[in-house]
């Protein structure tokens, strides 16, 4: 139950295409970026016509046109599930089958594969990290392309050389290119992935939340980055949930809704406030509540300035029969907290208490479940053993519990069966494997495993991410009636109308730090979004 610390072709191509994974204000008037004069009079570098495409009878992309210039920076947003990764995973070469027109320098090409994309110098790093903590940032910076002598050994003199050159050029000479990379943060880490794409020789460059992982350091450094990148004429893909940081860095703005191109924008000629209502489909009327403070009652969970290396001095409480829900988009820390808070990821400073006690320091996860606390991750196929039947994953966490080390099937049952029958799983057959079972059903087994022995406070992260309607309604009944009888409840999620459905109060995360803590009643989608 206890998890470890944090983590962790042939032929020239004549040019790379990198995709960095892992969703306003008054019109812009900074006049500080350095664009290439008269960029817009060229041909575009990269050219989408008409891209569409489904996944059965949804219909991710319809129609969808986006162009990029030299030296460039063109920013694409839009909710979750707009469209934005889809298009971005057909540039790479992950999808294949589409329908419409990819043109790189006039040039049409349809790519059948990553490696064909690889190719052509088309890649894409995933949101999960690609580089490797053990070994050193230098080695990290050429990864895969060594710099090596005529005997074909690696040449380290010349290799950490120039990793110190290019460092230097690109304004991160604090790095230290022999020390491993594991010992810097994992923002800087996210940040060595992008110098290691720039270094290849990277033209084209496709940002999908580039500072998720970021302190508010880290993030002023890249935008320098990339204002160097602007200086050399590299044209830059920008994505993100941070409208602020869009208004920022790019020249022009795309807005996604729905699978469907809303407009192109010039970010001079806009605002926050007028993406907001691109981004959602209507206009942005919202003013913010008042800021409320603890509701009276019995505290179930309380956390004082809990600190780690993606959030700090986070503090709030949980109360009997109260549904706190925690807010943010992507790379705002609030999934890490989660996290620490079941003793899956270490922090740094700050204490957590469950029904008055104080928990040890960096405490495990079966130290949590002893103490009333669990906790169900965004990542169903993480916690769930896809292969066991229902009934093994209910009883899993349980085991010492039931009465022996090895359980009786007999006994299993018995104790799984009530909790199957409360949360409906469909089917109810309780030997039927998990992966059978649809994302909604699968999320009912998540909560079932937690109400054989219930805890005092449940932790639920993303409960209803990839869910139809029909199950997102039945799941936020579960954790509505898990509330009513007397528990405490903390849903984190970056959709805002799971938070706004089930929460009675809400906290806002950005940038690892609580921005905002409201009384629900008044709050709307609009609110949120102005707070990340």
């Amino acid at each position: 139950m206890c998890a470890p610390r944090r983590a962790i072709t042939s032929g020239r191509p004549y040019f790379h295409i990198i995709v960095i994974q892992t969703e306003v204000s008054e019109p812009n008037s900074d006049t500080s970026k350095s664009m290439p004069e008269n960029y817009m009079n060229a041909s575009p570098v990269l050219q989408l016509h008409n891209i569409s495409k489904r996944f059965g009878n949804i219909q991710a992309l319809d129609h969808v046109d986006f162009d990029l210039h030299e030296g460039e920076t063109h920013a694409l947003v839009g909710e979750n599930g707009a469209g934005k990764s889809t298009l971005m995973r057909i540039l790479s070469g992950v999808y294949t089958e589409y329908e419409g027109e990819f043109l790189l320098d006039g040039k049409p090409i349809h790519l059948h594969s990553p490696h064909d994309a690889l190719g052509l110098g088309i890649g894409m790093i995933h949101q999960e990290l690609s580089v490797m903590p053990e070994l050193s940032v230098g080695e990290n910076l050429f990864l895969g392309h060594q710099l090596t002598t005529r005997w074909g050994t690696v040449d380290w003199k010349r290799m950490y050389a120039t990793a110190e050159q290019e460092l230097a050029r690109l304004g991160f000479e604090h790095l230290d290119v022999r020390q491993p990379l594991g010992k810097y943060s994992l923002g800087t880490q996210q940040v060595v992935e992008v110098l290691r794409t720039i270094i290849s020789g990277a033209r084209v460059i496709i940002m999908d939340e580039p500072t998720s992982a970021l302190s508010p350091a880290e993030v002023e450094r890249l935008i320098q980055l990339i204002d160097k990148l602007r200086e050399s004429r590299r044209s830059i893909i920008y994505i993100s949930h941070f409208l602020e940081e869009v208004m920022r860095v790019a020249d022009r703005i795309t807005v996604l809704r729905d699978g469907q191109k809303v407009a192109t924008l010039d970010s001079a000629e806009t605002n926050v406030g007028h993406l907001i209502s691109l981004i959602l489909g209507r206009e942005a009327n919202a003013t913010l509540p008042p800021a409320v403070t603890s509701m009276d009652g019995h505290i179930l969970l309380e956390v004082n300035n809990l600190t780690a290396d993606v959030f700090k001095d986070v503090s709030f409480k949980v109360n009997k029969g109260e549904v706190l829900g925690i807010y943010g988009a992507i790379g705002a820390g609030h999934f890490d907290l989660a996290r620490a808070l079941f003793g899956m990821y270490r922090y740094d400073t700050g204490t957590i208490a469950v029904d008055g006690q104080v928990f040890k320091r960096n405490h495990s996860a079966r130290y949590a479940i002893q103490h009333g606390l669990a906790f169900a991750t965004e990542s169903r196929r993480k916690s769930l053993l896809m292969d066991e039947a229902i009934y093994r994953n209910v009883t899993l966490p349980h085991l010492s519990r039931i009465g022996s080390l090895t359980p009786r099937q007999s006994q299993e049952l018995k104790v799984a069966a009530p909790a199957i029958q409360m949360v409906n799983v469909q089917p109810p057959d309780p030997y039927n494997p998990v992966g059978k079972l649809s994302g909604g059903n699968q999320q009912k087994v998540a909560i079932a495993r937690w109400l054989t022995f219930p805890p005092k406070v449940l932790v639920m992260s993303e409960p209803t991410r990839g869910m139809d309607v029909g199950a997102k309604s039945e799941v936020l009944s579960i954790l509505r009636q898990f509330r009513n009888d007397g528990n405490g409840v903390l849903v984190v999620s970056s959709e805002p109308e799971t938070i706004l459905t089930v929460s009675d109060r809400v906290i806002v995360m950005s940038h690892g730090r609580v921005v905002a803590h409201m009384d629900n009643k008044d709050l709307n989608k609009d609110v949120l979004m102005r707070l990340l």
